[in-house]
């Protein structure tokens, strides 16, 4: 086992705790429940009466800890959160964040569109059954559904538009990669181009970093993808992120996806970011 590697990691998660790890002594815990009623308002996670260990080891990693490390804002976290229990299909946990989201001050169309966002990545399915708890969330806090259009493109102009968003954001080597298709997957990367990017990244409210840190988590998420994951990195610091809010956001991915996903995650983040 090397240890030199698993020291240079801890050592990285520690660097950037800073206040996290200082609520780590007596504190830790009177830091964590101020947090969760932040973050979560008067919410019960349903465990005090069968799993009061449990319940108490969740409160103090989440928000004892991971909510102090993580070099994001709270919106961000939120919205990072919500991206999370989205793509891995924790229905009940997402009901009760967005329920604490909106509470703390994430509007409701920074959740639907964080939602909606993740359609090219995880597919409709998990999309669909998200919205149906979260609109069920909005109906009981007085959100008035639905919520306004945010589209920026049509039919006639959607790919083009999309084609022009990649080209902008990342390079003319999308230009190339077009060029390489065989004719029979061209269509695929039309729908790339039209879908994923003229028809989602192209929506209104939130803006392009913000949208990249949500590509981040749900691709993190998945576990499944390096390419796109480094790619996609790439795009969020192109997008005005910094290398501790990349790490910030594998941070609060880490008590969703578990410590063999967040580290093999930070690997592919560490060889994407920029050679020192």
């Amino acid at each position: 086992m090397n240890w030199k590697i698993i020291g240079m990691t801890l050592g990285l998660f520690g660097i950037l705790g800073g206040s996290g790890f200082a609520a780590a002594g007596s504190g830790r815990s009177d830091v964590a429940e101020r947090n969760y009623k932040t973050a979560m308002a008067e919410q019960s996670l349903g465990l005090e009466k069968t799993d009061p260990e449990l319940e108490a080891m969740m409160k103090g990693y989440i928000y004892g800890d991971i909510m102090e490390q993580a070099r994001l804002t709270r919106r961000e976290q939120h919205l990072v959160t919500i991206a999370t229990l989205t793509a891995s299909g924790a229905q009940d946990l997402l009901e009760k964040n967005v329920r604490g989201a909106l509470t703390d001050g994430v509007t409701p169309l920074d959740v639907r569109e964080a939602i909606y966002h993740l359609a090219p990545y995880i597919g409709f399915p998990k999309v669909l059954t998200a919205m149906e708890r979260v609109n069920r969330v909005f109906k009981e806090e007085g959100v008035k559904l639905p919520l306004e259009n945010q589209a920026a493109t049509t039919d006639g102009d959607r790919l083009e538009k999309g084609l022009a968003f990649q080209v902008a954001t990342y390079g003319e080597r999308i230009v190339t990669m077009r060029k390489n298709t065989p004719a029979n997957q061209k269509h695929l990367q039309d729908d790339l181009s039209a879908f994923c990017f003229g028809d989602i990244y192209t929506r209104r409210s939130l803006d392009l970093k913000t949208r990249e840190m949500l590509t981040v988590a749900a691709i993190g998420t998945l576990g499944n993808d390096e390419p796109q994951f480094k790619s996609h990195v790439r795009g969020y610091l192109a997008a005005g992120a910094t290398e501790d809010e990349v790490i910030g956001v594998l941070t609060v991915l880490n008590p969703y996806v578990g410590f063999p996903r967040t580290l093999n995650n930070l690997r592919a983040a560490n060889e994407a970011f920029p050679k020192k």
